[in-house]
């Protein structure tokens, strides 16, 4: 059974349980893997990318009747955001610049530090640059243009799709496949 049926039959009541555990197991299927990539190093050992999917399939289900998917694909995307945005809400939590930092003679909270970070020196966004062109280029050419224009330059996979005449759903798959190459590259660079 396709999810749209699958959320039809629990939209109507009947076989409720037995739908949402099939819906379930197609959700898990197209996005555990993708899920996994999107932890970052730091929460893995605190997040598993199978918990997220089941709270995130949960949230869906609670809001399910406010949600008129267009396609199955509309309602992965739809849980797939639904499970970034609490893997985003944990890394702010976890986040030491979630903290309150005070400042000269302020009180009730952590003191800033007087020493310039690492990340705010030109020649440390100078190296990071490098490092990352320098991935890139250990990619095909295709795969480290999606990526430039995705994750650089902030473009949508709606206009990424329309530059290259490819469906955004297509755009969204390249770019997903092309940054789990290019974890993996800079995974084996690590070791």
């Amino acid at each position: 059974m396709e999810a749209l049926e699958l959320i039809a039959q629990i939209r109507s009541g009947r076989g409720v349980k037995a739908a949402q555990d099939r819906l379930y197991g197609l959700v898990e299927g197209a996005l555990l893997e993708r899920l996994r990539t999107k932890i970052p190093p730091r929460l893995r050992p605190r997040m598993d990318a199978e918990d997220v999917v089941q709270i995130a399939f949960l949230k869906a289900m609670e809001a399910l009747e406010g949600f008129e998917p267009r396609s199955a694909d509309s309602f992965f995307a739809w849980v797939y955001r639904i499970a970034k945005n609490l893997i985003a809400d944990q890394a702010k939590r976890r986040s030491a610049a979630a903290a309150h930092l005070v400042r000269g003679e302020e009180t009730g909270g952590v003191r800033e530090s007087g020493v310039p970070g690492r990340a705010t020196r030109p020649e440390s966004l100078v190296g990071r640059r490098e490092l990352i062109e320098s991935l890139l280029g250990r990619l095909d050419e295709k795969e480290a243009e999606v990526i430039r224009l995705r994750d650089l330059e902030g473009k949508t996979y709606e206009e990424i799709g329309a530059a290259w005449r490819k469906t955004p759903g297509a755009v969204q798959r390249f770019h997903s496949r092309a940054w789990q190459r290019l974890c993996a590259i800079a995974q084996r660079d690590e070791t």
